[in-house]
């Protein structure tokens, strides 16, 4: 079949319901299955920047000479674009000559998604699978795998080394534990003697024989990186007060001899892996950025290439990540969780996204035979440092009974709201619309008293003796008063949390007019530049 494109071609490629991103058309990956629709002409795209592959139809590619660019974005760019483009032009340069022809236009995301769903509204969000086809239906579970069902007996002292590649050894059982997770809020203490388990392990083991997942090329910037290390910029590493800080002490945690994996290493990300090691947990660790989990190895994690390898390697893959758009890459991209559940592995969500989101990446585990769990947690910076989070579970009960002592080391109390998936999002969004509005409150409170001729100060001590008191209103006004904005809860996720309570009401059609102003105003702040800054910065857009 007559094709304009050959390999090496230097494109710009669309998926369905994401922007057009630079790529190169390359040959196929064996391990990629080709499309099933072979009425179409496809090509095998590499994506800059994203380190992923797929097939992309023809008709959604455009050559990169020709249309350099049509498909730039100038507002809202996602993660990777920028270097996405960066390496798109450095392989450019390099070319001895530039191919040109002229192609349709590639449609917007509105267009496409309205073919794709006639009759439906664009905001509503839809299921994407495009990264990976699933067949099967939803089925609810009623057992929890091979893996998934194992328990351990109650010891006073659990030892124990990573297995090598046999699954002869069986795990011991425990006996279900029911209790609640005690401990109450406290300051962040350094400790500079304060030191994890003492061993220090930078290679994964080989996952289980049955199993041959293809590993991922390691990319040019990652070798650069580990070369480099002293080249990192603050963001891509860990901080120095996590080794040192100090959890809230806590009745002794027997762990599970279960193997964890961990997904995301961000704000909460390293807290709750950080507490993990301390009880004595086996964590294997994954982040985009790969020099985070660089000083968690150096604390006794294990290393992930890929999330498909970390879920293919551990019994129960816990996943935090920014938003809903990181938990589709994560799951449903190239070497993505999806790619390495078979039956009996366990997957924990502990990211807060939509519920529709949600359902989809639960329906998609379980039809591989994977088991699910919802887990969103409540809490923001310290609270992750202090094993002091809330956790809010949904799903598979006997995978809740199974994560107990995981749950345990990282938080203070963990609730188990049923089978429905969905419930735990719901009371998330429900927790952050609340918090999101009282901070907006408080911005406008100070931004008035300002001029109205009163001392902030004093606004601010009347607040913390009074019936408003709270661990909230007390460190916001002193992070306004100090005009620190420190990230603790970034200020864009809060506003993400407020849009998503936003569709939430009105799928049940609940006026939510306090929360619907609340998010106009931290718009505003992401408007003005304080999208990463901490959640207190809001303040900025009211006093603006």
């Amino acid at each position: 079949m007559a094709t304009g494109f050959e390999i090496h071609d230097l494109v710009w490629a669309k998926m369905k319901g994401f922007p057009a991103w630079p790529g190169k058309i390359i040959e196929p990956k064996p391990e990629v299955k080709r499309p099933a629709n072979n009425k179409k002409v496809h090509h095998f795209i590499f994506f800059f920047g994203s380190e992923n592959y797929a097939w992309i139809p023809e008709e959604n590619i455009y050559l990169y000479s020709d249309h350099r660019d049509k498909f730039k974005l100038e507002k809202r760019i996602p993660k990777g674009f920028k270097e996405a483009l960066e390496a798109i032009e450095d392989e450019l340069k390099e070319k001895p000559f530039i191919k040109t022809f002229k192609t349709k236009e590639l449609p917007s995301i509105d267009e496409e998604l309205a073919q794709i769903f006639p009759g439906k509204p664009s905001g509503s969000p839809q299921k994407d699978y495009t990264r990976e086809p699933l067949k099967g239906k939803k089925k609810k579970r009623t057992d929890a795998g091979k893996d998934g069902n194992k328990s351990m007996e109650t010891q006073n002292t659990v030892r124990r080394k990573r297995m090598s590649n046999s699954d002869d050894n069986p795990k011991p059982k425990k006996a279900k534990v029911i209790a609640k997770v005690t401990g109450s809020p406290s300051k962040i203490t350094l400790s500079p003697d304060h030191k994890l388990k003492p061993k220090i392990r930078a290679e994964l083991p080989s996952p289980r024989p049955e199993h041959n997942l293809p590993m991922s090329p390691p990319s040019h910037s990652y070798i650069q990186a580990s070369l480099s290390p002293g080249n990192a910029s603050a963001s891509t590493q860990i901080e120095e007060t996590l080794l040192k800080v100090k959890p809230v002490a806590k009745p002794s945690i027997i762990p599970t001899p279960m193997r964890i994996g961990f997904l995301g290493l961000g704000i909460m990300g390293q807290g709750m892996v950080m507490n993990l090691l301390r009880s004595g947990h086996e964590v294997t660790v994954w982040n985009r950025t790969a020099l985070k989990c660089r000083d968690f190895v150096k604390s006794g994690a294990f290393k992930g290439n890929n999330p498909a390898e970390v879920v293919q390697s551990c019994d129960i893959t816990f996943s935090c990540v920014a938003d809903t758009t990181a938990v589709k890459d994560l799951v449903f991209g190239n070497y993505g969780v999806l790619q390495g559940i078979s039956k009996g592995k366990c997957y924990v969500e502990m990211s807060t996204i939509d519920e529709e989101t949600m359902q989809d990446v639960a329906e998609a585990i379980t039809a591989r035979g994977g088991v699910f769990l919802e887990s969103p947690v409540v809490g923001s910076r310290v609270p992750a440092l202090e094993g002091q989070l809330i956790i809010l579970a949904a799903g598979e009960r006997k995978l809740y009974d199974e994560c107990y002592s995981c749950f345990e080391a990282i938080g203070k109390k963990s609730l188990y709201l049923g089978a429905d998936i969905g419930a735990a999002t719901r009371m998330k969004l429900i927790v952050n619309m609340v918090m999101g509005t009282v901070v907006a409150g408080l911005a406008e409170a100070m931004a008035m008293a300002e001029k109205v001729g009163l001392d902030q100060e004093d606004v601010a001590e009347v607040l913390s003796v009074g019936a408003l008191s709270c661990p909230t209103v007390i460190h916001k006004s002193q992070a306004i008063l100090s005009q620190r904005y420190d990230p603790h809860f970034p200020l864009q996720h809060q506003q993400k949390d407020l849009r998503l309570a936003l569709l939430l009401g009105d799928k049940v059609e609940q006026p939510l007019y306090v929360a619907s102003a609340a998010n106009e105003l931290y718009k505003k702040a992401r408007r003005l530049g304080y999208g990463e800054s901490d959640i207190s910065a809001v303040y900025r857009a009211a006093s603006n």
